[in-house]
């Protein structure tokens, strides 16, 4: 080695570099550490672990965030137990922002259902199990914006314990970034993977803003939990590899052998996959000739020569696309599998749009489609026959409906003009519950409605057959009778169930509250403190009380921001409310 002048050498200094192959061959290396440090170390390196030290880390000049030298020093290695991480900027201004702000989500996440034992989701964070999400989002809300990541390890289900993992991980994220950070988090288990929601406050310790730099949201954490994984499950053995690489050759998703497809394109967009080119000459040629095979039968991939291919030049977004409406497809049938026509995927009908068409049903599950943007998904049984799949923007405009309920999809137009369509709720009363109910129900509509929604199978079978039941029990009632083959209904029947319910209602409600109930009619003036929503079998109703006593009015949406406040209106002639707080025509029953 030869030796610059003036450079003070120390012995031990000077050593010869002899390129040999690895000597680290899987499970047999893996025995020859003894100690638990020296396992540890072995699968660190055995993973391509660089230390990054306890020092000051990565605070990244002009557009670079914090992160960025440990997101250089991350690597990738075959053997590392695979993590995938997702990873959002959520910007705390627009109109997005407001319409589902982060203490709904806060609130979502900690839903029912999610746990292990399917019980309600817990926050906690690096100090305690059961940590405040609702101060949590307090303390975000001068914020400029906040950070959300989904932490889902393959192998989540091994780990002896996923919050300590989680917490270890945190730790990382806060050395790389040189700054402590206020986090809160809530581990899900109501997948077929397990996985942790994680929220970090946008805000360092010193009070400015927590820039986090591009590469290490991309790549440097999860470079980090993978270390974590296979620091305490060990690496993948040869045999996890290729069993995953398996799997991936007929996958109808996008997988790591179209990402690897892509690269080893050459310049005339080729990849030569046989023996002696460039991409021929890999361990594990098999499986990407066996892959773009795949693709050529999907219309994804065109063989130009022996083991050479050419690829769609729209082969991702197609085969997310693919992979994506797999997934529902899935949920779907997951969410069918109770009811009593199943789920059969010959009804199934995913809308990329929910405006597309109306659809009119029973609501069978509603939930997130993208738990990191908070784009929602709700699930139909139509009276069409046909299991709908909706998308929506946010989890608001799926409404707050019950499973069992009636909904519909309807249109509104927003401050700007522009049409949005949102899930209505016609009926908060399951079919069954409403063939013996004392109110004016859903089906009470459609019995004398000149122009009933059109009944198919399925869902709409349950319809037609509770609408002849409800017939009957009006019948019995003496609302309606029976003339040759038809049946003809009271005059006003609609009304009359109507305006006996609230009549009890409102009688329940003064002997509850004290006050009593004053009727209203088309013109009346309608004045008082929003003091709660009642639910009936003719609708949603406002209780408005204006201190003497309280009146039921239709309620909408727009009322829920204004609970225990003041507020004013007048019945229109529909039988609505005009609230003089509307400035665009919003959402309603």
């Amino acid at each position: 080695m030869r030796r610059r002048p003036g450079l003070l050498v120390v012995p031990g200094d000077d050593f010869d570099i002899r390129p040999g192959r690895s000597r680290d061959s899987g499970a047999r290396s893996w025995r020859k550490a003894t100690s638990l440090v020296g396992r540890v170390l072995q699968v660190s390196r055995r993973a391509g672990f660089t230390p990054l030290g306890r020092g000051r880390a990565g605070r990244g000049t002009g557009h670079l965030g914090r992160g960025g030298r440990a997101a250089l020093r991350s690597r990738r290695n075959a053997f590392r137990r695979r993590v995938v991480v997702k990873a959002r900027v959520v910007r705390h201004r627009g109109a997005r922002f407001r319409s589902a702000p982060l203490a709904r989500h806060v609130a979502y996440l900690e839903r029912d259902g999610v746990t292990r034992d399917g019980s309600q989701g817990q926050m906690f964070d690096g100090q305690s199990d059961r940590a405040d999400g609702d101060a949590f989002a307090q303390r975000c809300e001068d914020d400029r914006h906040h950070f959300r990541f989904i932490v889902s390890p393959e192998d989540a289900s091994e780990l002896a314990d996923l919050r300590a993992f989680t917490r270890e991980l945190m730790e990382d994220m806060a050395s790389d970034l040189d700054t402590r950070l206020d986090w809160v988090a809530v581990d899900h288990w109501n997948t077929g993977n397990p996985h942790i929601h994680v929220l970090v406050r946008g805000t360092a310790e010193d009070g400015r803003d927590l820039v986090i730099d591009r590469g290490y949201i991309s790549e440097g954490l999860r470079a980090r939990a993978e270390e974590r994984a296979t620091i305490e499950l060990g690496p993948r053995s040869e045999r996890d590899i290729r069993q995953a690489l398996r799997r991936e050759v007929d996958a109808e998703r996008w997988t790591g052998l179209d990402r690897r497809l892509q690269k080893q394109r050459d310049a005339n967009g080729v990849v030569d996959l046989r023996p002696e080119g460039a991409s021929g000459r890999r361990k594990d040629r098999t499986f990407l000739i066996g892959r773009a095979r795949v693709l050529e039968r999907m219309g994804l991939a065109e063989q130009v020569g022996p083991a050479s291919w050419t690829l769609a030049q729209e082969l991702e977004p197609t085969l997310r696309e693919l992979g994506d409406r797999g997934d529902i497809i899935r949920t779907m049938h997951r969410a069918m599998a109770a009811q009593e026509h199943g789920g059969d995927v010959g009804r199934f009908s995913v809308h990329a749009r929910s405006g597309d068409e109306r659809v009119t049903g029973r609501l069978v599950e509603r939930g997130l489609h993208d738990e990191l943007t908070g784009g929602a998904y709700a699930i139909v049984d139509g009276i069409d026959g046909r299991t709908h799949h909706l998308r929506f923007p946010d989890i608001e405009r799926t409404g707050d409906a019950a499973p069992g309920a009636i909904v519909e999809t309807g249109t509104w137009t927003d401050r700007k003009g522009r049409q949005q369509t949102s899930l209505l709720t016609r009926s908060d009363l399951s079919i069954a519950s409403q063939i013996e109910a004392g109110g004016a129900t859903w089906l009470d509509r459609q019995l004398v409605s000149p122009e009933p929604h059109p009944l198919a199978g399925g869902f709409g079978s349950e319809v037609r057959d509770a609408m002849a039941r409800r017939a009957a029990v009006l019948i019995d009632g003496g609302l309606a009778r029976r003339q040759g083959q038809r049946i003809v209904f009271a005059r006003g029947l609609l009304d009359t169930l109507r305006d006996r319910e609230l009549a009890e209602a409102g009688n329940a409600l003064a002997a509850r509250h004290g006050g009593i109930v004053q009727p209203v009619g088309a013109g009346d003036h309608v004045a008082g403190i929003y003091r709660k929503r009642v639910t009936l079998a003719s609708g949603r109703f406002a209780m408005i009380d204006n201190g003497v006593g309280f009146q039921l009015v239709p309620w909408r949406q727009d009322l829920e921001h204004r609970l225990g406040q003041d507020v004013t209106g007048r019945i229109n002639q529909r039988g609505g409310v005009d609230w003089s707080f509307a400035r665009s025509r919003g959402p309603a029953l």
